[in-house]
């Protein structure tokens, strides 16, 4: 009984140390609650049970199945399902504070070669809401080996088209096609090129040597004389404007002037305070001008005159009117031939009778007088 006994203290404690080393591990963790959670995903790529399940890169739990879903009609509904066990205690603190509505699951894989899967949940934002038992989470996919692999022969194939394509440019241009290509190959345009080269160093040999405008430009010293001497009038006028001598220096130093000018300055400020005054006053009615301008009883007796002006010379325009239409005494006198010829013989008879008269005045100044 006693070697019966030391065996099963040995066993029980071989299991009670293989569970305390699962514990620290993680692997088994029987003092611990867990929190259920699910996630579903397109492709399982290899993800199983016992698979680590990381909160933003730290193992909080582990897959606890992984199943398929039933067929769906939408082509990119998802096809399998994980039921994830989490530690309901996360660093002191209830896993759905760390874990919320607005986390996601990401199917990923711990390393870019290996084969393993895990599942790495993001931490929720105090948007979100405390997750419950069971809950589904968002989820996305991460980059795969798949998915590299894919991405580095679509970028090859890129790249070859990219190479093909300059390798098309450069054949163009070493057979002299296009703009660049005559650029290259041309001998015409590196002659004139080295024509042009020579011709500019000509240029400069002749500048430096002082032929022609530019060369007098940059070494004859008259200009540089001249420019000096233009500078020195220039500071003799300033000076002399700085200490008040001739026109422009006195109005620039002259206080005089500056007072007269300022007191100018004020009577015609005063002047258009007065101006605005009369302004203001015949707009408002007053005086002689305000009153021609809103006396309501002027303005109705200047239309009454305008009307009568207007009366009157309807009248004119009728007496006129008439006068043509040979009406009344001026009408015949304008309009009577008979008259005309009258008159016309009248003022015949005057001139015949003023010239006797000039001729022969004793004829009609002779007075004879009889007393018997």
């Amino acid at each position: 009984m006693k070697e019966i006994r030391v065996g099963l203290f040995i066993v029980i404690g071989l299991a009670v140390l293989i569970l305390l080393i699962l514990n620290a591990s993680g692997d088994i963790s029987p003092f611990s609650s867990k929190l259920n959670l699910r996630a579903r995903f397109a492709n399982a790529d290899g993800l199983r049970s016992g698979a680590e399940v990381r909160l933003a890169g730290v193992r909080i739990g582990t897959v606890d199945a992984v199943r398929l879903l039933p067929p769906s009609e939408e082509p990119n509904a998802p096809k399998i399902e994980a039921v994830l066990a989490v530690d309901s205690q996360i660093d002191g603190r209830p896993a759905t504070d760390r874990i919320r509505t607005d986390s996601t699951a990401q199917l990923g894989s711990p390393s870019i070669l290996g084969s393993d899967k895990l599942i790495n949940i993001t931490p929720g934002t105090a948007l979100g809401n405390p997750v419950a038992a069971n809950s589904e989470l968002r989820t996305s996919t991460g980059s795969t080996i798949a998915d590299l692999t894919s991405s580095g022969k679509d970028l090859t194939d890129r790249l070859n088209s990219l190479t093909e394509r300059f390798t098309q440019i450069t054949r163009k241009i070493n057979e002299g096609q296009g703009t660049l290509g005559r650029f290259v190959n041309d001998e015409a345009f590196y002659n004139n090129l080295n024509a042009t080269v020579r011709e500019s160093q000509e240029v400069i040999r002749l500048i430096r040597t002082g032929q022609g405008s530019a060369g007098r430009f940059l070494n004859d010293p008259t200009l540089y004389n001249n420019v000096t001497d233009i500078s020195e009038q220039l500071q003799a006028v300033a000076t002399d404007l700085r200490r008040g001598r001739g026109t422009a220096g006195k109005l620039l130093t002259d206080e005089a002037l500056y007072n007269e000018t300022r007191t100018t300055i004020t009577r015609l400020n005063s002047s258009i305070d007065e101006i605005n005054t009369i302004v203001a006053d015949v707009r408002a009615g007053r005086g002689t001008a305000g009153k021609l301008l809103t006396d309501e009883a002027l303005y109705n007796d200047t239309r009454a005159a305008v009307a009568r002006f207007n009366t009157t010379t309807e009248r004119i325009d009728a007496i006129v009117a008439g006068a043509q239409r040979g009406e009344g005494t001026v009408g015949k006198l304008l309009t009577e031939e008979q008259l005309y010829n009258n008159v016309n013989q009248l003022s015949g008879e005057s001139v015949k009778l003023l010239y006797d008269f000039r001729q022969n005045p004793r004829k009609y100044l002779t007075i004879k007088f009889e007393l018997f």
